[in-house]
């Protein structure tokens, strides 16, 4: 007698279960981010991240390895959400395919704003744990080389001529979250004042006069 062959298993399928984990890497990011904030580095330990997200610390230092992971985890969910890092949020400007060059400074300006304002409070903390654990303090190089090769991009792409040669650390220096912290807390700048100045220090590090108003590609030249 001849028995039925077995159904074919289905493929698991593993999208739910990771979706599930990453919400859950957002949300003890989140939660890291503010309790930071509000107690400092020394102040804050992975027990407290643990216990307000709903975990436990293995678990907390499987997803992110260190106390010092776990900061940058939240430093970077405070700047860019869900987009990634800064490297992955700033392709997805899409700068190179834009023709205007005022347009390609004004959405980076837009977008250096929305990093900057909402790292702010946590600036402190980043210098502060930086100086007392190895750990923090290479990520932050790591973070800082990754800073420098994206301002690089942008004087390529905002450049009209030849920039100056100190163009892309000056650059580095107007974006840095440290300076709009600084602005910000000492001397109380709204974001909107910033990002006035942002935009006309980007254009003076770039050698334009003062009023400059970067021009769209030039006309090409008529024949005689």
């Amino acid at each position: 007698m001849e028995h039925d062959a077995a159904p074919a298993r289905r493929p698991y399928d593993a999208s739910g279960r990771r979706a599930a984990a990453e919400r859950r890497r957002e949300r003890v990011a989140e939660v890291a981010g503010a309790l930071f904030a509000e107690h400092g580095w020394h102040g804050t330990t992975l027990a407290m991240v643990a216990a307000e997200s709903g975990v436990s610390v293995e678990l907390v230092t499987k997803t992110f390895g260190s106390k010092a992971g776990v900061f940058m985890a939240a430093f970077r969910a405070a700047g860019f959400g869900s987009r990634g890092g800064l490297q992955e949020a700033y392709s997805q400007l899409r700068l190179d395919e834009e023709p205007d060059l005022d347009v390609r400074l004004d959405r980076f300006v837009e977008f250096a704003c929305s990093i900057v304002e909402p790292m702010g409070p946590l600036v402190g903390v980043l210098v502060n744990g930086a100086e007392q654990d190895p750990a923090l303090a290479q990520l932050v190089r790591a973070a800082q080389q990754g800073h420098a090769v994206l301002c690089a991009d942008l004087v390529r792409l905002l450049s009209a001529g030849e920039p100056p040669p100190d163009a892309v650390d000056e650059v580095y220096l107007l974006t840095l979250s440290e300076t709009y912290a600084t602005l910000a807390q000492h001397r109380g700048w709204t974001a909107e004042r910033y990002a006035v100045w942002l935009r006309r220090s980007i254009l003076a590090a770039l050698g334009h006069p003062p009023g400059y108003r970067v021009a769209e590609n030039p006309p090409a030249p008529t024949g005689l």
